[in-house]
């Protein structure tokens, strides 16, 4: 076990050693989560951790309501806004040294993104501050199926243990907090949780090992398959998200590929 954890903490490995604050546009995380605004319409989302990302922004705009939530709102804007900017800062500087992105990706395109993503983050979040709770898995402030729809992006599989496929060299996420955690987002669904990504951040990127044995105790009745975005960050390799559902629910723009029981 010690050899195998040694080659995996290599020196182009990507060791963020925290959960960094760094947000998606609002069409990066439609376009990953494989959903469509007009399937949207009349649904209450959740977005955990929403982070200082635009999807909330761009959802109001298209009429869909969402409830981001993330442990750092509690912070004021000018300190969500440093911070943001530290991070951005620090994943550009670790990625850029690191071996699991493709050559050809284009890194500072990429960041200009984040930076974008922010503006209009703290915008929305000054007009709308209702619609960002600080909170945090694995235990959310809502009753049981309060939201139609929930997603959670970049936080789960990605900053799992570094030995594992994740970021983080002594990572508090490991299987038995992925457990809670995925509990958690299924008890305040009514029915539809999508988490992305769920791969390994190597190169190339293969299926979480987390993935099989959770998919295994989904409680009844609930099921899960995976779903495969056209969404580009600069992996190659299997980069699937995976779609939790129960009886009841209706899932929007999902793959059929890579179903499972």
């Amino acid at each position: 076990m010690g050899d195998r954890q040694n080659q995996n903490q290599r020196a182009g490995a990507m060791d963020l050693a925290k959960v960094v604050f760094f947000g998606r546009t609002g069409e990066e995380a439609l376009q990953f989560f494989d959903l469509e605004w007009e399937a949207l319409k009349g649904r209450r989302l959740l977005d955990c951790p929403g982070g200082p990302g635009a999807f909330t922004a761009l959802a109001r705009r298209h009429g869909v309501e969402v409830i981001a939530v993330d442990p750092l709102y509690g912070l004021p804007p000018e300190e969500l806004e440093r911070q943001a900017l530290a991070d951005i800062g620090l994943h550009n500087e670790r990625a850029s040294g690191a071996d699991h992105l493709r050559p050809d990706f284009d890194l500072d395109l990429y960041h200009r993104g984040k930076r974008g993503a922010l503006a209009s983050f703290l915008s929305d979040r000054r007009a709308h501050p209702e619609s960002y709770l600080a909170a945090s898995l694995p235990e959310l402030p809502f009753s049981d199926g309060s939201f139609d729809l929930v997603l959670s992006a970049h936080l789960l599989f990605g900053y799992s243990p570094l030995q594992d496929g994740g970021l983080y060299a002594n990572s508090p996420f490991d299987l038995a907090w992925h457990r809670r955690a995925l509990a958690e987002l299924r008890r305040v669904s009514r029915g539809e949780v999508r988490l992305y990504p769920v791969h390994t951040v190597s190169r190339p990127a293969r299926l979480h090992p987390y993935v099989e044995a959770l998919l295994a105790e989904l409680p009844a009745p609930w099921s899960g398959r995976l779903f495969h975005p056209s969404y580009d960050q600069g992996f190659e390799g299997e980069t699937p998200g995976l779609l939790l559902r129960r009886p009841g629910s209706t899932a929007h723009g999902v793959s059929a590929e890579g179903a499972r029981p």
